[in-house]
């Protein structure tokens, strides 16, 4: 009988893989079976929500199943351990994902990125956590899971594009019907039980205390590290030290982005640092001695300019999400640099490790990124509240105002800031769930400002902008007989728009001096667009609010709403150059 030898591997080593890691395997194929049924079905909002929560959270466990795997096997404990650990861990993780407003809060979507994160570095060390520290067995391990991970990768990439490419060479060249969710489908069993079964198959084996992996270092690798990642990194270096020299001798602030630049590069530098860690002390490898050696100390000036940068920020404008992070980020930095330059055995594993626990510091308690991020954000709003007691808020308050109520509107909605509003955002919110920041503004007796307006006494321009974010794809027109758009861009040229009584009606518009002529039949209306932007007040940047002009004629009545209107100014007179209008059209 004729065997396939091929086919009886995979087939062992995927049996041997489901058997190694079991509850990975298992939760991998719920999550598969969830994802297969969101392509399936067009789910309303809630079930779609609670399906990608089940998703994500599926994910998650996949990770924590796979540390505790990894723990257990070196720590000779009783598999029943192994299993509790893993659900009861497990649960926590459903519990914690089920409790984020996804997917309408962008905040909670950071803290499942942060959690995957921490949770990923654990399985870096999980593994080395119960038996005897060896150095190059650590780097080895990490180095094994990292390719493998990028082996994965592109393995799967390739099999889903070879696939489709199949199934669309099948679908035109034989005239089948295959419905188009297929690729979906393919798609998400190719990204879930395939990948994870091919990433667990490469996981290296550590059974004990006495099993060590041999450590082999590519010469790829090692050319990669030495003639391209880091001739770049200290060129990136020169530049941010010449940066920090230029703002120390013109004492002037730092930009903000550079601290985003400064933590690339130092984050990058350490994964240098790790690549090169097993040959950095080899007597043929100069340049790479070199670096090793001098690479923390050349970071104490960057992390001056890091902090000096970030603290002026949260000094100037409070916490959020993003500078929490950086700030946390830094500290990490700072911690990682003094132990690598106070001890004298350092060892590598210290870095994952530190930085999992920086995240998982993050996620959780008062001192989370979200808690510090909202109560930063609410003092700042308190303070401006306390300020309109006594006097009016200037342009710049306003702005800065505008924005701390925005960042807390998207991340926290509106009701965050009643208790602070003095009761001025009580009737508001009895009308609307989710107001417009410039509402909001609106009435607490300010004026919205973004944060690209620019104060000036005498402006040059003007930029006329209506959104309702009530407004829908069917609206209201009870009592009138058309609706229509308006632009300086495209005009209106309707024939047998409508007909009333047995009378067919004709619209068309075209642009003139005052605005533009529309002709209903044989009757032309003129409508002074230009004139009525001049002498209203309300055309102007900050405002939002909605603009309406009536016209009146023997035969016909028109309600304008205006959605955008922009020009120049020159003294006291606009001139517009753009607008965009909506007509109502009543015919008596």
């Amino acid at each position: 009988m004729a065997s396939f030898p091929s086919l009886q591997k995979v087939w062992l080593a995927t049996s041997t893989t489901v058997l190694r890691f079991p509850l990975e395997f298992v939760v991998t194929l719920l999550g598969t079976l969830f994802a297969l049924l969101m392509v399936k079905n067009n789910y309303a909002t809630a079930e779609e929500a609670q399906m990608i929560k089940t998703i994500m959270s599926c994910s998650l466990c996949l990770v924590w199943f796979l540390s505790c795997t990894l723990f257990f096997n070196t720590s000779n404990k009783s598999i029943v351990f192994r299993v509790l650990s893993s659900c009861l861990g497990g649960f926590l993780l459903f519990l914690f994902v089920f409790s984020l407003e996804i997917p309408t809060a962008s905040i909670d979507f950071l803290q499942f990125f942060v959690l995957s994160i921490a949770l990923h570095l654990l399985v870096s060390f999980a593994a080395f956590l119960a038996k005897q520290y060896c150095e190059e067995e650590f780097w080895e391990f990490n180095k094994q899971l990292f390719l493998r991970i990028i082996t994965a990768g592109l393995y799967s990439g390739f099999l889903f594009a070879g696939l489709a490419l199949a199934i669309v060479a099948i679908k035109e060249l034989f005239g089948f019907e295959l419905d188009e969710k297929i690729f979906g489908y393919l798609f998400v069993v190719i990204a879930g039980p395939f990948n994870t079964l091919f990433f667990l198959s490469g996981v290296p084996v550590i059974q004990s205390v006495n099993t060590t992996l041999t450590l082999s270092y590519p010469i790829g690798l090692k050319k990669f590290t030495q003639y391209v990642l880091l001739p770049l990194i200290s060129l990136y270096l020169v530049i941010l030290l010449c940066y920090e020299t230029k703002i120390l001798i013109t004492l002037s602030l730092p930009i903000g982005w550079v601290s985003y630049l400064v933590l690339v590069f130092a984050i990058i530098g350490i994964l240098s640092f790790l690549l090169v860690h097993p040959i950095a002390s080899s007597a043929s490898n100069l340049w790479m001695q070199t670096f090793n050696r001098w690479f923390y100390y050349l970071l104490i000036p960057l992390l001056g300019l890091l902090f000096w940068a970030i603290g002026y920020r949260i000094y100037s404008y409070g916490f959020t999400h993003e500078r929490y992070y950086v700030l946390l980020l830094s500290i990490w930095l700072a911690v990682v640099v003094g132990y690598f330059l106070v001890n004298n055995t350092p060892k590598i594993k210290f870095i994952p490790i530190s930085m999992c626990l920086a995240a998982l510091f993050s996620i959780a308690g008062p001192q989370s990124a979200d808690s510090i991020s909202k109560r930063s954000q609410l003092l700042r709003f308190e303070y401006y509240m306390q300020q309109l007691d006594t006097k009016k808020l200037s342009f710049e308050a306003e702005k800065d105002l505008s924005s701390i109520v925005y960042f807390l509107q998207d991340n926290y909605t509106a009701k965050v800031l009643q208790p602070y509003s003095k009761g001025k955002l009580t009737a508001l919110l009895a009308q609307e769930e989710k107001p417009s920041v410039s509402k909001i503004m609106e009435a607490l007796g300010l004026t919205y400002r973004s944060r690209y307006d620019l104060e000036t006494s005498n402006p040059t321009v003007f930029n006329y902008t209506f959104y309702d974010n009530a407004a829908h794809l069917i609206e209201n027109i009870r009592g009138y007989d058309l609706l229509f758009s308006v632009s300086n861009y495209n005009e209106v040229n309707c024939t047998n728009c409508i007909t009333l009584n047995g009378i067919p009606y004709n619209v068309q518009s075209s642009k003139k001096p005052y605005g533009l002529d529309l002709q209903v039949n044989q009757d032309t209306m003129p409508l002074r667009l230009f004139e009525f932007i001049n002498g209203h007040a309300g055309f102007h940047n900050a405002n939002s609010k909605k603009i309406t002009q009536r016209v009146e004629h023997t035969k016909y009545t028109l309600l304008i709403t205006y959605l955008e209107a922009a020009g120049t100014i020159k003294n006291g007179k606009k001139t517009t150059e753009s607008y965009n209008i909506k007509v109502l059209l009543k015919i008596k």
